[in-house]
């Protein structure tokens, strides 16, 4: 059998502002409640994100690095289900080097943008389609980590595969142009 093929339809971004935001992934809903404990009244550092508090949601994380001066994003770290889905592991990029399938990198790049300067984490929601049809959604949750400064270098970042009823997500990854 073949890996199905999934092509873009439409993506959207927004900020989280409540604390109890709806989301329809339960993994990213456990990374930004995970999240939220370890801010206290300021966003949280690199430091005090454990990997052992986590470890069913690594597989889905990303650890970008925030450049500015010009803005730029850097994905420190790529989870294998990411680069499983994504069908290459990007960890050691910038956002700016790759063409993503289901999102524009402008829009990923106003995302990160919007959650630095906000200084809050945001959700989006990517919606993938298999041969003419909606076959999965792609959620994800950005969050910020600042260093000693309180300046936002980082962010912690789940991206999940909601799937449609019927649908093997295992066996589906994303086109890559030969």
């Amino acid at each position: 059998m073949g890996v199905d093929v999934i092509r873009p339809d439409r993506a959207s971004f927004n900020l989280i502002e409540t604390d109890a935001p709806s989301f329809r992934s339960l993994r990213a809903d456990a990374l930004y409640r995970y999240w939220r404990t370890r801010r206290d009244e300021a966003l949280p550092r690199r430091a005090d994100i454990d990997p052992a508090d986590i470890k069913p949601l690594l597989p889905y994380l990303l650890i970008v690095d925030i450049h500015r001066e010009p803005f730029r994003i850097y994905y420190r770290l790529v989870g294998t289900a990411v680069a499983h889905f994504s069908g290459l592991d990007f960890t050691g990029t910038f956002l700016d080097e790759l063409a993503f399938d289901i999102c524009a990198t402008k829009d990923l790049v106003d995302a990160y943008r919007t959650v630095c300067e906000r200084r809050q984490p945001g959700i989006g929601m990517a919606f993938a389609q298999l041969n003419h049809q909606t076959a999965l959604d792609v959620e994800y949750v950005i969050c910020p980590l600042v260093d000693g400064s309180g300046k936002i270098t980082q962010c912690l970042v789940l991206e999940d595969y909601v799937s449609k009823e019927g649908m093997d997500i295992g066996r589906v990854r994303l086109a890559r142009q030969a």
